[in-house]
C-alpha cells in the first residue's frame, strides 16, 4: 500500500508527507495539495473554482481509500492512528489561478504592485484557521509583510466531515475549515524587481487568530520545518525533494 502514503515511519519531505504518490505536484486537478486525512482514510477535496483553499466554499470530498485504525490517536513513533495536524507544504498561491503550479516551478514569474497575494499553507488533516492568524513575508528590500488568515464569506455554509461526530455544516465561521489555509496580503505599490520569500523560520503566528484541529479543539503544529515541501507558485529555486526557496516577484 506504499502507493497510497499508508505508513507508520516518520513523515519527512523525502516520503512526501506519506501523502498518496498518485496524485502529481504538477497538475492542479490533482494536486497533493487538496489531499488530506481523517478518520474516514485519504479524502480529496475536489474544488467547483480556481480557489483552491478554504475561502472557497464550492467543493466536494472523496474519499480515496479507506484506512482502518485512524479513528484512534497515535501518541508515539510507529502507531497507527491521528496525530498533530502538522504542516507539510507552504508556498505562494498563482496569482493566475490558473496555470498548473508544480514543484519544478510556478505558472506564473510575477505579482502586481498593489494588487492581494496569498500564501497557502497546507495541513495533512482539517484544521480550523480563525481569521487573523499571520505568517510573514520577506522581501529582497524594505520592510517584513504580514499575510493574514482572511475568512470565508460571512453566512456561508461550510461542510466537512469531523472526526467522531461526522458530517457538519458551520455557518458564519470567522476564518477559514481545510487542510489548505490561505494567508493574504498586500503587495506594496513600490519596489517593482523586488523578491518576496516565505518566511520559514518564524513559522505560524496564532496570536490574532487561533488555528486548531476538526474535532476536540486540539493544538496543531505551526512550526514549518526546514524540509517543507515548498511548492513553487512562481519562480525560486527546488530540489528533487521539492525543498528550496519559494519566491514571487513584484511585476509592473
Amino acid at each position: 500500500m506504499s502507493l497510497w502514503g499508508i505508513s507508520t515511519t516518520t513523515e519527512t519531505a523525502a516520503n512526501n508527507y506519506a501523502l498518496p504518490k498518485h496524485l502529481l505536484d504538477t497538475d492542479r486537478n490533482t494536486t497533493p495539495w487538496n489531499c488530506f486525512a481523517d478518520e474516514r482514510g485519504w479524502v480529496y477535496r475536489h474544488y467547483g473554482t480556481v480557489e483552491n483553499s478554504g475561502l472557497s466554499t464550492s467543493y466536494y470530498d472523496e474519499v480515496l481509500v479507506p484506512v482502518a485504525g485512524l479513528n484512534t490517536t497515535s501518541t508515539a513513533a510507529n502507531e497507527t492512528g491521528l496525530s498533530l495536524a502538522t504542516p507539510v507544504a507552504v508556498f505562494f498561491e498563482d496569482p493566475n489561478q490558473a496555470s498548473p503550479i508544480s514543484v519544478g516551478g510556478g505558472g506564473t514569474t510575477g505579482i502586481g504592485t498593489g494588487t492581494t497575494g496569498y500564501v497557502h499553507v497546507v495541513f495533512n488533516e482539517l484544521v480550523y484557521a480563525g481569521a487573523g492568524a499571520s505568517i510573514t513575508i520577506t522581501p529582497s528590500t524594505g520592510s517584513n509583510i504580514v499575510a493574514t488568515a482572511t475568512s470565508v464569506a460571512h453566512g456561508a455554509p461550510v461542510a466537512n466531515f469531523v472526526n467522531g461526530v461526522g458530517p457538519v455544516l458551520t455557518t458564519n465561521y470567522n476564518g477559514q475549515i481545510s487542510n489548505r489555509i490561505a494567508f493574504a496580503f498586500t503587495v506594496p505599490a513600490t519596489g517593482i524587481g523586488t523578491v518576496l520569500s516565505i518566511k520559514i523560520a518564524t513559522g505560524i503566528a496564532t496570536v490574532g487568530g487561533a488555528i486548531t484541529d476538526a474535532y476536540g479543539a486540539q493544538a496543531v503544529t505551526t512550526t514549518l520545518p526546514s524540509d517543507i515541501l515548498r511548492n513553487v507558485g512562481g519562480a525560486g529555486t527546488v530540489t528533487t525533494a521539492g525543498i528550496g526557496v519559494t519566491t514571487l516577484t513584484i511585476k509592473a
